[in-house]
């Protein structure tokens, strides 16, 4: 299967609705295990965001909130968006560790180490790192549905 395949089949769309709604979800429950929560127009400017600009404008978004901020709560917030969608590599529950997984069991990623030329596994890896940025791409929209829903609903300060 290509990558072109795979984001138009059945299977992608039940990794958005079904892993990626469990990856949303849970992270907004690990961020607010361990922060305090803030007031949800923090994140009501991520989906147009993510609408009109796609990734790279989510990431000027993250960027630009981030070094802005002198709240500390909202400051921690920006930062745990950061991790959770740009950092690389990212923690265990980032969004990009949970498409590398998926890509991975759909053998839609090369493998690197069987290979000993340095310069072709720099190929390999450029490669496999386009391709999660273009299902990253995709996902993003249907990922910080699930993410904001789920972070409202937590806090029920209402939309």
């Amino acid at each position: 299967m290509t990558i072109d395949n795979y984001l138009n089949s059945h299977e992608f769309l039940k990794f958005q609705d079904e892993n990626l709604r469990q990856n949303a979800c849970s992270a907004v429950e690990i961020f607010l295990k361990d922060n305090k929560p803030v007031k949800n127009r923090q994140l009501h400017g991520i989906p147009p965001t993510i609408q009109v600009q796609s990734l790279p404008g989510l990431k000027k978004l993250i960027e630009k909130q981030k070094s802005k901020e002198t709240n500390q709560a909202i400051k921690t917030f920006w930062g745990f968006l950061y991790d959770l969608i740009l950092a690389l590599p990212g923690p265990e529950y980032s969004l990009r560790q949970v498409i590398e997984n998926e890509l991975k069991s759909h053998n839609l990623l090369t493998e690197d180490s069987g290979s000993l030329d340095k310069i072709e596994q720099k190929i390999i890896r450029k490669s496999n790192r386009n391709i999660i940025n273009e299902v990253l791409a995709q996902s993003l929209h249907v990922y910080f549905e699930h993410f904001n829903c789920h972070y409202f609903y937590l806090n029920r300060q209402g939309a």
